[in-house]
C-alpha cells in the first residue's frame, strides 16, 4: 500500500470526530512530527513502547506512522520494534546538502565534461524523482538539454538507479509502489520485476547505464556519490547513443566512475 505523509489522518479516525476534517488532518501530521521529534532528540534507537510512553498515543497509531515513515525513508527499523532516523531526515533538515554538494563537486564535474565533451549532471532524489542540481551541458549541437532543478523519474534514469543502488530490497519496494511507473520512451521499462533486476545489476555493478528509457537517441552512465557510507546524490553523463559504442561506453564508465569518487573523497574530507 502506497504511503501517503498527507494522508496519514485518514487511519486515525477513530480519535478525531469524523465532523471535524480539518482538525483530525492537522492531528495526525502533528502526530507525525511528533514521533520525529521524539526520534530525532534521541541518543539512539528507541523502542516502540518508550515512543508510546513518551507521546501518550495509543501504540497502533505510532506504530503505523512509524511504517509509514520507513517506508518512506525517513526512519529505519534497526530491529523488531526499535527505531531510528536516517541521514535521509539529517540531511533534509539540515538544508544544507546541496549548496554543498554543488560547491564540492562542481571542480570535478567540469573536469570531467572538459575530458568527455559530453553533458555532465548532478542529482539527489526527491521523493520518487532526480532533481537536477547541475547540468554541464555538450558543446555539441546534438545533445540532451536538461534545465538544473527539473526532475526525473528515477525509475527510468542512470542518475536514479544509482542513487537508489545502495536501498534494501524492503526499501526498493517501498520506493516502487510510491511511483507511478510510465513509458517516457518505446524502450522505457516500466515492468517492476524488470526493474528489480536493473536495479540488482546496479548494486553488483556500482554504476548505471540507461539507454534511450528516459529520451530517445540518448544513452546516460550514472554513478553514486557517496557521504560516508550513505549515498547523498549521483553524477552522469549523458550522451547520444550514436557516440556511445562499445569502445566509448566503456571509457565513459571509467571516467564518471573516477569523477563520482573524487566527489565522495571531497565530501568526507570537509565534513
Amino acid at each position: 500500500m502506497q504511503a501517503d505523509p498527507c494522508n496519514l489522518s485518514a487511519h486515525s479516525r477513530d480519535e478525531t470526530p469524523s465532523n471535524m476534517p480539518a482538525t483530525k488532518e492537522a492531528s495526525s501530521l502533528g502526530k507525525a512530527f511528533q514521533v520525529l521529534e521524539v526520534l530525532a532528540t534521541a541518543a539512539g534507537p528507541r523502542a516502540l513502547l518508550e515512543i508510546v510512553q513518551d507521546l501518550g498515543l495509543h501504540k497502533p497509531t505510532v506504530h503505523r506512522i512509524l511504517g509509514e515513515l520507513v517506508d518512506l525513508g525517513y526512519v529505519s527499523r534497526v530491529e523488531k520494534g526499535v527505531y531510528e532516523i536516517t541521514p535521509k531526515l539529517r540531511r533534509l533538515a539540515s538544508g544544507e546538502l546541496e549548496d554543498r554538494l554543488v560547491e564540492i563537486a562542481d571542480p570535478c564535474l567540469r573536469e570531467l565534461h572538459t575530458e568527455t565533451g559530453e553533458t555532465v549532471n548532478l542529482g539527489v532524489l526527491r521523493g520518487t524523482n532526480v532533481r537536477y542540481l547541475r547540468v554541464l551541458e555538450s558543446t555539441h549541437p546534438l545533445r540532451r538539454i536538461v534545465e538544473p532543478d527539473s526532475v526525473d523519474p528515477f525509475y527510468s534514469t542512470s542518475l536514479g538507479r544509482a542513487i537508489t543502488l545502495q536501498l534494501t530490497d524492503a526499501e526498493w519496494e517501498a520506493l516502487i509502489n510510491r511511483t507511478r511507473l510510465l513509458a517516457r520512451t518505446t524502450e522505457t521499462v516500466t515492468d517492476v520485476k524488470q526493474l528489480r533486476k536493473i536495479h540488482q545489476q546496479a548494486q553488483q555493478d556500482g554504476y548505471s547505464v540507461e539507454q534511450d528509457q528516459n529520451d530517445v537517441g540518448v544513452t546516460c552512465i550514472g554513478a553514486p556519490v557517496y557521504q560516508q557510507e550513505n549515498i547523498v546524490a549521483a553524477i552522469s553523463l549523458s550522451v547520444p547513443t550514436a557516440r556511445a559504442d562499445a569502445k566509448a561506453l566503456k571509457r565513459f564508465i571509467k571516467a564518471v566512475l573516477r569523477t563520482a569518487e573524487q566527489i565522495s573523497q571531497k565530501l568526507d574530507f570537509n565534513r
